[in-house]
């Protein structure tokens, strides 16, 4: 597959910001950044793209303006809006693999269904305080139906629907946006890939966990 994959990253906050840049470099010309909500002053610090003029705007709508500028030739389109079960299939026609970077994992569980029904390829990033992780899911291939359920035991509780950034240090958030990015261009070049694996950063070293088969 060639460098033209149309990739939707649902969610501009830190993580967001530190995988859009990898990808523009990676030379990736074709992105749908969503996302509904808007810069604030205390998450400047992990949320790099942004500066103190964005204040108050539009996350996706300025990370869009960022990469455009930054990367000659970038076709980006933003969705200031949350993704949600009514707005999956609006939002996610047409592309080609997804970047998960939400910090809601009722977020997450909808992507997983949405790429599980429809066949999209799912790159899942997440952080919380020193440890991070990335999850592919729904590649072709063996396992393409691999939920994120079948990986984690558990229902999601009320204290799972948002994540604090502030205690998650930089260098966990840079380190899973570089992961991701190798493996969305992993996918883009073309490379098989192990549905279920996952990636867990913890203390500034990687692991790779395999997926049950």
């Amino acid at each position: 597959m060639s460098a033209e994959v149309r990739i939707a990253v649902v969610g501009v906050g830190a993580l967001g910001c530190a995988l859009l840049p990898r990808l523009a470099n990676a030379g990736i010309t074709d992105l749908r950044l969503i996302d509904g909500d808007r810069v604030e002053a205390a998450n400047l610090d992990r949320q790099l793209l942004y500066v103190a003029t964005d204040i108050g705007h539009a996350k996706a709508s300025t990370a869009r303006i960022c990469v455009a500028t930054a990367t000659p030739g970038m076709r980006a389109i933003a969705h200031d809006r949350f993704l949600d079960a009514a707005s999956a299939r609006a939002l996610l026609a047409g592309v080609h693999l997804v970047a998960d970077c939400t910090d809601d994992l009722h977020a997450k569980e909808v992507l997983d269904r949405f790429c599980d029904d429809h066949g999209i390829p799912l790159v899942s990033g997440a952080v919380h305080e020193q440890q991070g992780q990335v999850i592919l899911l729904h590649a072709p291939g063996a396992n393409a139906h691999l939920r994120r359920s079948d990986l984690f035991g558990g229902r999601i509780g009320s204290e799972q629907d948002g994540c604090d950034m502030q205690r998650v240090p930089l260098e966990v958030i840079e380190a899973v946006g570089e992961r991701m990015a190798t493996c969305i261009g992993a996918f883009v070049s073309g490379e098989s890939l192990a549905n279920g694996r996952i990636d867990l950063y913890d203390r500034a070293a990687w692991t790779l966990i395999e997926a049950p088969l």
